[in-house]
């Protein structure tokens, strides 16, 4: 499983993945939780988690056939790019407690664009040989892992160090991510998938 650490695109990809995801997962409490303390609304609390999954209900089929017509390295760094925007209108969320809403809906279409982007990015990264199966469980284990901890993570650090905090470290996972990506060589063009991985 391990052996595509050896590809130097795979750890810069995989890196920038964990960090970026770890910061995604931060926020699933933390901004409902900031909102109602904000609102004393349920409603407006509730919307808020409307709004990080409804865009994966509505925009997931669109979102693949948009992944196999471009260049998905560039795609990747873009929707990095635009997630840490929309993560950073949320520190204006203690003047306008609504700025939570919009930027969590943004900040889920591009996740949802996102997703698929990175799936089929792989194979051009490791290749279409042996390594792919084992980088597939390796990714796997490390979304189950960051859904598993970001979530109380955040809610912790939201107590400890206050939500404008907590979105700033949000938004530095996305531009690390962005920025890793940047550094890869491997071609993000649709069929592109190589059999050779660069090390």
């Amino acid at each position: 499983m391990f052996q595509a650490f050896m590809v130097r695109d795979f750890r810069l990809l995989w890196g920038g993945n964990l960090v970026s995801g770890l910061g995604s997962w931060l926020l699933v409490v933390a901004a409902p939780a900031h909102v109602l303390v904000a609102t004393g609304s349920l409603l407006a609390t509730g919307l808020v988690v409307a709004a990080e999954y409804l865009p994966f209900l509505l925009l997931g089929p669109a979102a693949g056939v948009l992944v196999d017509r471009v260049d998905r390295r560039l795609l990747l760094i873009g929707t990095d790019v635009a997630r840490a925007g929309a993560v950073a209108l949320m520190f204006a969320a203690d003047q306008a407690p609504w700025v939570v809403h919009v930027a969590v809906l943004a900040e889920s279409v591009a996740t949802v664009v996102s997703r698929p982007a990175m799936q089929a990015h792989i194979p051009a990264v490791v290749g279409t040989g042996p390594l792919l199966s084992s980088v597939n469980a390796l990714q796997a284990v490390v979304t189950g892992t960051v859904r598993l901890v970001g979530g109380p993570l955040g809610a912790a650090l939201l107590v400890v160090v206050g939500f404008p905090v907590l979105v700033g470290i949000d938004v530095a996972t996305y531009l690390v991510s962005a920025l890793a990506l940047a550094m890869t060589r491997s071609s993000g063009r649709p069929g592109a998938a190589g059999t050779r991985p660069s090390f």
